[in-house]
């Protein structure tokens, strides 16, 4: 007998491409903007990266803002999975843990998650329907950067008198020093000054005073 393509085995496929599909247009959303800019991107460019078809791009996504804020939503989450999953992974040793911790979060601040959303920040002053999602966002990433340092200092550390201020400046320092990559300073100077910092950072976290 031929199933009911009502059935939820008979959907499973058609739900498995669909999903996949949209993988692969918000993967390309991000290729997209990473490389043109909110202002250059566009729907028929990011179907063709993705490889399908007009009409599936706007099936999934029939505007630009609603995609652009779903590849922003989706390159956050795979971020800070990877965020979370190379901390779980980190030494025993807390000064390594640290090092570690602080070495991803720069990377992340210093790539394609925080350009995007210094550019659509930028871009929401034209379109500010892009506002609410960045903000939003950035609101999630703190909590998650947040997170990490319960998970690599653990929660008595983190909760001796002092500690949250600092890694509040510990954070502002790790963003400031990536913000040099997009002013165009050279990579080594970069690297320089982000090994630098982080040897100040460990010393300033791995305290108890």
């Amino acid at each position: 007998m031929t199933p009911d393509a009502r059935t939820p085995g008979a959907l499973e496929p058609k739900q498995d491409r669909s999903r996949a599909t949209r993988r692969l247009l918000l993967d390309a959303a991000v290729d997209e903007l990473v490389e043109r800019g909110y202002g250059g991107l566009t729907t028929l460019a990011v179907a063709r990266r993705a490889g399908v078809s007009r009409g599936a791009q706007q099936n999934h996504f029939p505007q630009k803002s609603t995609l652009v804020a779903e590849a922003l939503r989706h390159l956050a989450e795979r971020e800070l999975s990877v965020l979370h999953e190379t901390v779980a992974r980190a030494p025993e040793d807390e000064r390594d843990r640290a090092h570690v911790a602080l070495d991803m979060i720069f990377a992340q601040f210093g790539g394609s998650l925080f350009r995007m959303v210094v550019e659509l920040s930028l871009a929401a002053r034209e379109a500010p329907e892009l506002g609410e999602v960045v903000a939003e966002e950035e609101r999630e990433m703190s909590l998650q950067v947040n997170q990490v340092a319960l998970e690599v200092f653990g929660p008595q550390l983190a909760a001796t008198p002092g500690f949250t201020r600092r890694w509040n400046m510990a954070v502002a320092a790790i963003r400031g020093t990536a913000m040099l990559r997009f002013l165009g300073h050279p990579e080594e100077l970069v690297v320089r000054q982000w090994e630098r910092t982080r040897a100040e950072l460990i010393d300033l976290l791995v305290r108890t005073g």
